[in-house]
């Protein structure tokens, strides 16, 4: 029987990875619309110019030029969303930019439903490994702010250092009329349960203590460094 934990683990990580991917897909095509609706706009307008009686070259030329940063940008954007699906590394990135990335990504669901952002993250400088931040700390932020019923403000901050960084998450009261009644939820596979971060948590080697109101992650792994050192 104890020869059966390992494997049933890994498959209860593997389904709270699963679940936690049907729940970003809809900001995942939303971030991916966004990227490709300015490359649309820009080929309507040249579309228009080249018909011209006596199209504008030179103009032209510099709307060419445009559209190919823009593609470039959208590609190099396309790719980086497609990561979340079917991550191909574990490598350490910054926590700061990473925990950038997850709020942007959540952004809009959570605006719709009333919540604001307080990144307090943005000067920390340790690293830590992209399948901790990009797993479980997103799915703790949707657990965390699936439960809370009244408009709030979600905190992110981070403490400690190389060896030992914890990053927390507090759901924080909002202040009378700063935020309009939360809305519905976006549709979605199923609501995250704390069953799942934890099988996520466990798969990634990050120690979670939780409460209705904040959840705080404490990654000690060997991996983890300070920039610059």
């Amino acid at each position: 029987m104890s020869s059966e934990i390992p494997h049933l683990k890994e498959r209860l990580a593997e389904a709270a990875r699963y679940a936690l991917m049907r729940r970003l897909l809809p900001a995942i095509r939303h971030n991916l619309a966004g990227t490709l609706q300015p490359i649309g706009m820009m080929s309507a307008m040249l579309e228009r110019r080249i018909k011209a009686a006596a199209p504008d070259m030179a103009q032209l030329a510099k709307n060419t030029q445009a559209l190919t940063t823009l593609s470039r940008e959208a590609a190099a954007t396309s790719l980086n969303l497609m990561t979340w699906l079917a991550p191909r590394d574990n490598e350490l990135i910054a926590v700061n930019s990473a925990v950038e990335e997850s709020l942007g990504l959540m952004a809009t669901e959570l605006s719709f439903r009333g919540f604001s952002l307080d990144n307090q993250a943005t000067e920390a400088v340790a690293k830590l490994p992209k399948g901790m931040l990009r797993s479980v700390f997103t799915a703790s932020l949707i657990t965390l702010t699936d439960a809370v019923e009244q408009p709030a403000c979600v905190v992110v901050s981070v403490e400690g250092g190389a060896g030992d960084t914890r990053l927390r998450i507090t759901i924080a009261a909002a202040a009378p009329n700063d935020l309009a009644a939360l809305g519905n939820r976006m549709p979605t596979y199923r609501c995250l349960q704390w069953a799942d971060v934890q099988a996520l948590a466990d798969a990634e080697g990050v120690h979670i203590d939780y409460a209705p109101d904040f959840v705080q992650l404490k990654y000690a792994g060997a991996g983890a460094v300070i920039s610059g050192q």
